[in-house]
């Protein structure tokens, strides 16, 4: 594993609790195929009856993982009205 897939593993790892402990859940799957990634991220079932107004879920596809996760997260904001504000395109 080179220093470039570990930082691509430690961030991925990092994206992943922080959704985990926000209460949704995610799903991610690669299509070699056509060599993209998907992900759907989901609201808890515990978490949909604490909160209200916060969207069921949101999906997104990138290149990678990582990016399909970025897109999905990107999406559930747009969803849930949040004002976004692009770093880089």
């Amino acid at each position: 594993m080179t220093y470039t897939d570990e930082r691509v593993a430690a961030e991925m790892g990092r994206v992943l609790l922080a959704i985990y402990r926000a209460g949704h859940q995610i799903r991610v799957w690669p299509d070699p195929a056509r060599g993209v990634a998907g992900a759907r991220i989901m609201t808890s079932p515990s978490a949909r009856s604490r909160r209200s107004g916060v969207p069921a879920s949101a999906s997104g596809q990138g290149d990678s993982p990582l990016a399909a996760i970025y897109a999905a997260v990107q999406r559930l904001n747009e969803k849930a009205g949040a004002e976004l504000v692009r770093l880089e395109d």
